[in-house]
């Protein structure tokens, strides 16, 4: 009886690597079998580089025909996530999609009852919550060692120069759904909401100032309300010093990731003086966590 879980990956573009890399991570309990693009050129191509032997696809209804393959992986431009999704889900194989789930709150109700129809799992991937860091930040809120969060600072500040956009998808509200918001900011909004849950209350504008070959936005900010506490984000691809970091503002102290931990307390007329017990005693606590075994994709 086969026990390996056959694999398909849809769409053979750069992140589609990422996906190969984990899979083969766990090549005693999952095998590649087919990879699928409608240039079937550059899935062969792939395949030679990542020392594949699989069967290659220009149409992705074709490849789902086959019984020996359970998840498909889908690497494609976000306009096409539901569609193949849904497909893939019919066709009773799991499904793993990348970011962003789909351009619409439609799609994504259509993508999740696909899902529980044909009693198959889905996942978007988010990444990021399989790093060791955000592990052990969410434990730290949740367990609120360091009280209540009152204040909320995620930045996801990128810089790409006006040939990002030669990509013939990017940069188009058609195909690629959107700018930095969902295609850089989307692994820090899931974070913030993973962490926090969700708001009530979200105000935001956006707009494109830097990059005038693309229809969407480079520029986003948004504030975040929630019970007892406000969160903002920005998001940016006009940011010349880049770096993402989600800073939460506690009652006892500031806990961020990249890891960093910073406490205060008031001096007699109300201005602050380190506290730095408080501090000592929160990075003992988080450098005792536990570590990931697997991180990222593979994990």
């Amino acid at each position: 009886m086969e026990t390996t879980i056959g694999i398909a990956i849809v769409g053979t573009g750069a992140i589609a690597k990422s996906h190969i890399i984990a899979y083969q991570t766990f090549s005693e309990s999952c095998s590649i079998r087919a990879l699928c693009d409608i240039y079937p050129e550059k899935a062969k191509a792939l395949a030679s580089e990542m020392g594949l032997e699989v069967d290659v696809y220009a149409d992705y209804h074709e490849m789902l025909k086959r019984t020996d393959i359970q998840v498909v992986s889908i690497c494609l431009p976000p306009s096409v996530h539901a569609e193949v999704s849904i497909a893939s889900m019919d066709a009773k194989k799991h499904v793993l999609v990348e970011k962003p789930m789909a351009p619409s709150l439609a799609e994504c109700d259509a993508m999740i009852e696909a899902s529980q129809r044909n009693n198959v799992v889905f996942s978007p991937v988010a990444q990021n919550r399989f790093r060791t860091p955000m592990m052990r930040l969410k434990t730290m809120l949740d367990s609120k060692v360091a009280g209540n969060v009152l204040h909320a600072t995620i930045n996801s500040l990128w810089w790409r120069g006006q040939n990002y956009y030669d990509l013939w998808w990017r940069g188009t509200w058609e195909k690629e759904c959107g700018g930095c918001t969902t295609s850089h900011a989307v692994h820090q909004l899931d974070l913030m909401q993973w962490m926090l849950g969700m708001p009530q209350e979200v105000t935001a504008v956006m707009a494109n100032v830097g990059h005038d070959n693309s229809e969407c936005e480079d520029l986003a900010i948004a504030i975040f309300s929630y019970p007892g506490m406000l969160a903002q984000m920005t998001a940016s691809i006009v940011a010349h010093d880049e770096g993402q970091e989600l800073v939460f503002q506690t009652e006892q102290a500031r806990l961020s990731a990249p890891w960093n931990v910073a406490a205060s307390k008031a001096l007699e007329n109300g201005f602050p003086e380190d506290a730095t017990e408080t501090a000592a005693r929160l990075d003992s606590i988080y450098g005792q966590l536990p570590s990931l075994e697997a991180e990222r994709h593979v994990g």
